[in-house]
């Protein structure tokens, strides 16, 4: 007697797993080839500071009600969270391609968050600051 429909299955999908991670591989940058970090942080860092002049911390965070349908049209938020993606984009580069330290990292993480958590997440039609 064959393998079951769910060994066969189950074969199928860790061929395809593997098919998949052998042409899409992570892309590990050996700790002697990452970039030195200084002058990425020097640019995240003023990437916050001219987010943090643009928008208005405060008045994000006043924003409580809001549903997915209403978000594109919502001026204030809208333009704050398409100012995050550079920010967020620089972040993962410097978490994986240069040698920022944990401390550094850390602290520039920690900034993001304070302007993520002024956009928020809309969960059930509010706006949750939490996350």
């Amino acid at each position: 007697m064959g393998p079951t429909p769910e060994e066969n299955s189950e074969a199928e999908g860790e061929e395809m797993l593997a098919y998949y991670l052998s042409q899409n591989p992570d892309v590990v940058i050996s700790p002697e080839d990452l970039r030195e970090a200084g002058p990425e942080i020097a640019q995240f860092e003023n990437l916050i500071t001219q987010f943090e002049s643009r928008h208005d911390l405060e008045a994000l965070h006043a924003i409580t009600d809001l549903t997915p349908a209403e978000a594109p049209n919502q001026p204030i938020r809208e333009a704050a969270k398409i100012d995050l993606n550079p920010i967020v984009a620089l972040f993962n580069t410097l978490e994986a391609e240069t040698n920022i330290s944990k401390v550094k990292r850390d602290e520039l993480k920690e900034k993001y968050k304070i302007l993520s958590r002024a956009v928020g997440m809309i969960n059930n039609n509010k706006v949750d600051h939490t996350r």
